[in-house]
């Protein structure tokens, strides 16, 4: 069974392009502009990692992280913070997140980082 990314950010361009990216990588990939109904698509798409920026709209992606971190169901999923917001670098110890990827990114750091998390000895 392939992996399970959960990519969330504002911008439609960044989604199709980290969906072309880890797709071509073999992973699921669920994106969404939105993280307004996150708890419910977390329950359905059961993601092993998930990308989230920290602007999104009126939605703050530090505070989604931190929110997530305290729930049983999703308290063990990776989570990277994707973001050029200067906030990231309180993202890991702040926030909860898993790890940090800034924008704009390179796609080898990207899936590098993302394998680092999703590679059968870190499950």
């Amino acid at each position: 069974m392939h992996k399970r990314i959960l990519c969330i950010d504002d911008d439609p361009d960044v989604l199709e392009l980290l969906k072309l990216i880890l797709v071509d990588e073999g992973y699921d990939v669920f994106c969404t502009t939105s993280p307004i109904n996150i708890f419910e698509l977390i329950q359905e798409f059961k993601p092993d990692l998930i990308l989230l920026d920290i602007n999104l709209g009126q939605y703050n992606g530090l505070e989604i992280c931190k929110t997530m971190r305290s729930y049983i169901r999703t308290g063990e999923i990776a989570i990277l913070i994707i973001s050029s917001d200067e906030a990231i670098e309180n993202a890991v110890e702040d926030f909860g997140a898993t790890d940090i990827i800034l924008k704009p990114f390179d796609s080898k750091l990207l899936i590098d980082k993302i394998n680092k998390y999703l590679s059968p000895t870190s499950s």
